[in-house]
């Protein structure tokens, strides 16, 4: 009795057995397969933004994911696997190619697009994928083998649900570039600022005041104390918190970099020398010729040339670089895009 129990046993084992062995064969459920030259791993995916069209709503309206994949070498000789050519996503009996495009937009190192990968090495690859959310495909990778005419396909389950949560980041850097122009330029209170933004908001403003003087001065014969200019700039930064509009609009958002499309209309100060003069000219008709005292009675009514300036938009909007770190965003100092915010929202030179 106990030799048929083991006998039964022992082939139900290996039963078992071969039907775990059958399904290294099938599609991984797990993010990983093998073959005889590579294993692949699905290592983590994320919705990105290539353009202002893409993935932007948490609905059912196609998104951009960017998988990553991490492979591995597990012959003798070297592979060549290509992001563009060598991946294939399966909706079903469709068969669809990745977005080649995207890598552009978005900025990714040329390497982790894919290449040659050396025996018993490893090598990282993003591949982006336009799918409809929530929805589960098949992705398909079959490497080129040096020597082999046809080499092996390998598919992965990819269940794009799993990633829903990267949806509700993608439009942070417009929230975090509003917060930014509404605390530095603007003097205004937003709670995005505290959550989304990392900046040297001492150094900023001072870089605002400092263009706004700047600007003011540079046809004034008059030298103006600090507390002078302090006092002017809180009243051109106040009358611009009234008045300035910013419309921030996400184009792309990937590997901690974005770009944000700034539409804005602010104060200019285009203007404010016309004004200066026509209150100069008043003081010669009424008080005759002195100029020191004719400029200083027109800087007595800056309140009203202020509040009198035209408000421009601009005549296209601002591109503007951001850096992300640890979810907290940045204006990219080193990028041309930067000068541009400082001179419409501290110098009012609006393009």
């Amino acid at each position: 009795m106990l030799k048929k129990m083991s006998l039964a046993g022992t082939l139900m084992a290996l039963s078992i057995g071969l039907a775990g062995c059958g399904g290294d064969e099938e599609t991984s459920a797990s993010g990983t397969a093998k073959s005889k030259v590579m294993e692949a791993t699905i290592q983590d995916a994320s919705y990105i933004l290539a353009n202002q069209n893409n993935g932007v709503s948490e609905g059912e309206e196609p998104g951009l994911l960017a998988v990553n994949f991490k492979i591995k070498n597990t012959s003798d000789s070297s592979i060549t696997l290509s992001g563009r050519n060598d991946v294939k996503l399966y909706d079903g009996e469709n068969q669809l190619s990745p977005n080649t495009e995207a890598a552009y937009s978005v900025d990714i190192p040329p390497a982790a697009s894919g290449g040659e990968i050396g025996a018993g090495k490893v090598k990282e690859m993003t591949v982006f994928f336009d799918v409809e959310k929530g929805k589960e495909y098949e992705v398909a990778l079959k490497p080129f083998v040096n020597g082999e005419p046809e080499s092996e396909e390998v598919t992965m389950k990819l269940n794009t649900q799993k990633y829903e949560d990267s949806l509700k980041t993608l439009n942070d850097p417009a929230k975090a570039l509003a917060g930014y122009v509404d605390t530095i330029y603007l003097g205004k209170e937003n709670t995005d600022y505290e959550k989304l933004v990392t900046a040297d908001k001492a150094a900023l403003q001072e870089e605002a005041r400092n263009k706004f003087k700047e600007n003011l001065t540079r046809g004034m014969d008059k030298q103006l104390t600090d507390e002078e200019v302090n006092k002017y700039y809180e009243t051109f930064k106040n009358t611009l918190a009234q008045k300035a509009k910013i419309e921030p609009v996400v184009l792309s958002n990937a590997n901690g970099k974005a770009e944000v499309s700034l539409q804005y209309s602010a104060v200019s100060m285009s203007k404010f020398y016309d004004q200066m003069y026509n209150y100069q000219k008043e003081y010669y008709q009424n008080a005759g010729y002195d100029r020191e005292k004719a400029e200083e009675y027109a800087l007595s009514k800056f309140d009203a040339i202020v509040n009198s300036l035209e408000v421009k938009q601009g005549a296209s909007d601002i591109k503007i670089k951001m850096l992300e770190k640890d979810g907290r965003w940045t204006v990219d100092p080193s990028h041309h895009s930067s000068k541009y915010l400082v001179d419409a929202f501290g110098a009012g030179s609006i393009y």
